[in-house]
């Protein structure tokens, strides 16, 4: 007799409650009539539990759960018993640990060339686009296999020999996702489910919530979607998109979109805390006007300050794979300062601080000095015979100045030829492609911003 099992994959993350506990519901269907009783029991490499009675078979099919499971690594054993009939089945690794969505577009979905990329550890999964677990192992992302046409590039009659012809020919798709979970598992010991949702070229009107009725047809609604197939509950969101929503149309309603977003999500979740982790544009190899790039980067470095239990990390010093897409190595320092946020806000586990962040600003007394200090500085900054990535305007001019760190390297201080006028304005990083230095010991560097008013 064969006793097969449903609704539970191998690779698969439960969501922990407050607990640090999971249910796990499961179906069993057998080829022939039964009427016996159903046991089950959990093993790992280093003890099994005893066996469970999970109530009796009548007939060819039973459902049952298993309650509370802690946080762990399991595999899981079923049986069937009637008299001198058994019938079994099993099922491992089964893990119970925190899920984490993520979205956005080409950079979330990854896109550096597979060379070096991070290796799969068992106790971090992925759900894959086609609905299923699997160890995470890059590349995450494969849209063609998607489950939810929204994602498909091509009609729905060549989509499975798309998807086959990108399974021979495909060679980027490295991305920060499996550096985020092995960070978080190295210094947690939770398992990390990684949920996969991101899609490329999309602004943020693509991610409207108010689509979320048309389901697989709608991003917002395949996400959704997913998210509720796997129980509904997510630890957090990891979100890394705004380039194409740099342009004079989209960039007015950017910061008003995502804050609507976010707000929609955390409803739809049940988590109006729900922890929200998200990249800086980075560089932009381009010779168009950098206003509305500017204007994002400066939008998302509001956001960090103005909506609760959001956090964003720089990716001003991106290397890059193309004109607008990070490379392997710069995406898994991206995942892995995501981890860090994470850690220090999500899991109260402060092991590297954010990296600077202005502070407060002080002039001399005749306004030819002005010392910038820094919060969330590792150890201190880097040194450097000459600081860039400074602009002041005043009157509509730019001021010239020299900058340089302080000897104890906690400080900038710009210093003016001449006074600077009052209500002038500091930016960092502006331009597509700026030139800038300012980071810590741990290379981590200061985001872009401006203007702000010193």
């Amino acid at each position: 007799m064969e006793l097969r099992l449903l609704g539970v994959e191998a690779y698969q993350v439960y969501q922990r409650d407050d607990n640090n506990q999971s249910d796990i519901s499961f179906s069993l269907e057998i080829s022939d009539v039964m009427n016996g009783r159903v046991e089950a029991r959990l093993f790992s490499s280093s003890h099994s539990s005893v066996w469970e009675r999970m109530g009796d078979m009548k007939g060819t099919s039973f459902q049952g759960v298993l309650n509370r499971i802690p946080v762990g690594s399991y595999g899981i054993e079923f049986r069937v018993l009637e008299n001198s009939r058994v019938a079994e089945t099993s099922i491992s690794p089964v893990f119970v640990g925190d899920l984490w969505l993520l979205a956005g577009q080409s950079n979330m979905e990854g896109c550096g060339k597979e060379i070096d990329v991070e290796e799969p550890e068992e106790g971090v999964s992925c759900f894959y686009m086609g609905d299923y677990w699997g160890i995470a192992e890059e590349p995450l992302c494969w849209l063609q296999e998607a489950v939810d046409p929204v994602h498909w590039g091509v009609p729905a009659v060549e989509v499975t020999a798309e998807a086959e012809r990108m399974r021979r020919e495909r060679f980027q798709g490295a991305g920060l996702g499996l550096t985020f979970g092995k960070q978080l598992l190295k210094e947690t010991g939770v398992p990390i489910g990684l949920i996969m949702a991101a899609h490329g070229g999309t602004n943020m009107l693509r991610w409207d919530p108010a689509r979320l009725d048309e389901g697989g047809h709608s991003l917002y609604g395949a996400m959704i979607r997913k998210v509720r197939k796997l129980g509904g509950r997510i630890k957090g969101l990891l979100w890394y998109q705004g380039e194409s929503d740099a342009n004079e149309g989209d960039g007015p309603f950017y910061k008003e979109r995502t804050i609507a977003f976010i707000k929609a999500l955390r409803g739809d979740t049940g988590n109006h805390r729900l922890p929200i982790i998200y990249a800086q544009l980075a560089v932009h190899y381009s010779g168009e006007e950098p206003r509305w790039w500017n204007h994002i980067q400066q939008e998302q470095w509001q956001l960090d300050s103005e909506v609760a239990h959001v956090y964003m990390v720089p990716t001003i010093d991106a290397s890059m794979s193309d004109g607008i897409h990070l490379d392997s190595k710069s995406l898994q320092n991206v995942g892995r300062r995501m981890a860090w946020e994470a850690l220090r806000y999500v899991y109260n586990r402060t092991v590297v601080e954010s990296g600077p962040r202005p502070h407060c600003y002080k002039w001399n007394e005749d306004r030819t000095e002005l010392r910038i200090f820094f919060t969330g500085v590792n150890e201190k900054l880097n040194p450097a015979r000459q600081i860039f990535g400074f602009k002041v305007e005043a009157a509509g001019e730019y001021q010239s100045f020299l900058g340089k760190v302080t000897p104890d390297r906690q400080c900038v201080i710009l210093s003016f030829e001449r006074p600077v006028p009052e209500n002038a304005k500091l930016f960092h990083g502006l331009g597509r492609n700026p030139l800038v230095n300012v980071r810590d010991s741990l290379g981590i560097p200061l985001p872009v911003f401006g203007p702000v008013l010193i």
